[in-house]
């Protein structure tokens, strides 16, 4: 999978039930064309903003009507900020603005987004569409779920305070006028909902009936199960976890973890749709973002998981669990059934013959070994102990190898247990040369 990056930290939870949607074109419960300055001026704050930037009130808006103005002559991320109180917890609300460019370049460009990084949010990396270049007037949008609090911070940006792999800032120049916040209109999104999941797509993605996508979602709710199952908890106090589409991702990535879970727009997301439909491929993508969300940091809170050494692995881990538990399908360029470690092992074998153990689905194939070995159950006490740990009590962990080291120990203390007789999992299931590449590689 191309670039299923970022597990993120969240711990405030929503409500369980479907966010309500507007009928149809909803009044605005917010709006400003920057008309008049005084008031803009209230209405948002500007953003650190060093010499290299600046924000102006300008009349630069179609014919001559006064916007905002944001420029910066080096990358940075410069923005107003608009402090929005009084929504309606749990509700779906769509930001629109109009947008107009110059130069605009690198990071996120010119973007809508929420200042929600720093505040406990389940939602920080969403956003409009990225623009680029210089463009005439378009209208930008993104959706969002609000949260119990009734209020959010809504970012009129040049470039983004958080980095994915472009780093999120941008330079250039760029002007915002119109904008306006209003709950979503009922038909801009298709909702299902399920015992643990809650859909909220695009309906330019849905090519297959109702009943098949409520298939599928009972299938992540199998998947999440599992993961309960195999770690003892669940993320955000049991509140169900909703996929998103957004409009504002970066190139390569299909989509974000969080909840939401956002989706690529431009994701092939109705493939994936018809792939369950005609061959029950349950999603590795979708398994692999809902696996994030089990992750100790999110699922436990801040102060637990440091020997996990790779959530990327670790997630597609948990959803072996899932598929072996379940038999089922997904596809990475071919199908595979029940034993996915079929797909692992390939990634292992071209390891060894490269002569390290760098390659995460690698790794995953020699912790799949400890579950062929010892079963599915070593693996279940031992997470469940160690997401019961705090790091602060599983001492000095410096390298990866230090936090590998560390889950063989609560791995052998497990089997232990289970065998009834003392197991050292790190020696029995790996060989000396396999040990010794997996120690080369962790300690880069």
């Amino acid at each position: 999978m191309k670039r299923c990056l970022l597990t993120i930290v969240c711990l405030t939870a929503l409500a369980a039930k479907i966010p309500a949607m507007a009928e149809t074109v909803a009044d605005d419960i917010f709006v400003d064309d920057f008309s008049s300055k005084s008031r803009s001026q209230k209405e948002w704050t500007i953003g650190t903003c060093p010499k290299t930037a600046s924000v102006q009130y300008v009349k630069d808006g179609k014919g001559g009507n006064r916007c905002v103005k944001i420029t910066s002559s080096e990358k940075d991320a410069v923005r107003i900020t608009h402090h929005l109180t009084g929504l309606d917890p749990n509700t779906f609300y769509r930001i629109t603005a109009k947008v107009k460019t110059q130069d605009v370049q690198e990071g996120r460009g010119a973007v809508l987004y929420l200042d929600v990084l720093d505040k406990d949010s389940d939602q920080p990396w969403n956003a409009s569409k990225f623009l680029y270049g210089t463009n005439d007037w378009q209208e930008v949008y993104m959706d969002f779920v609000s949260d119990e609090t009734g209020e959010t911070y809504v970012c009129c940006g040049l470039g983004f305070p958080g980095g994915t792999y472009n780093g999120g800032k941008a330079k250039g120049t760029v002007w915002f006028d119109d904008v306006r916040i209003a709950p979503t209109p009922k038909n801009a999104l298709y909702i299902r909902e399920s015992k643990h999941m809650i859909l909220a797509i695009d309906p330019k993605h849905v090519s297959v009936d109702d009943k098949t996508v409520e298939q599928w979602l009972q299938s992540l709710d199998k998947a999440y199960e599992a993961y309960e199952e195999l770690l003892g908890t669940t993320p955000y106090n049991g509140a169900k976890i909703r996929i998103l589409t957004t409009p504002g991702m970066e190139e390569g990535y299909w989509a974000l973890a969080g909840n939401p879970i956002l989706w690529n727009d431009n994701a092939d997301v109705k493939g994936l749709l018809e792939k369950f439909k005609n061959h029950k491929d349950w999603g590795f993508g979708i398994l692999h973002e809902i696996g994030h969300t089990f992750s100790a940091g999110t699922a436990v809170g801040e102060g637990y998981g440091a020997w996990n050494w790779n959530d990327e692995i670790f997630a597609n881990f948990r959803m072996s669990y899932a598929l072996d538990k379940w038999e089922a399908v997904i596809s990475q360029n071919t199908f595979y059934m029940g034993d996915n470690i079929a797909y692992y092992k390939r990634a292992y074998k071209k390891s060894l013959e490269k002569g390290n153990m760098e390659s995460g689905d690698a790794q995953h194939y020699m912790l799949m070994r400890i579950a062929e070995v010892y079963g599915w159950d070593v693996y279940k006490k031992a997470f469940q102990r160690l997401y019961k740990t705090p790091d602060k009590e599983l001492g000095k962990l410096d390298t990866d190898y230090d936090k590998f080291v560390c889950l063989m120990k609560y791995l052998s203390q497990a089997a232990s247990e289970i065998m009834g007789r003392p197991v050292d999992v790190m020696h029995t299931c790996y060989t000396p040369k396999e040990l010794e590449m997996i120690k080369a590689a962790l300690t880069k």
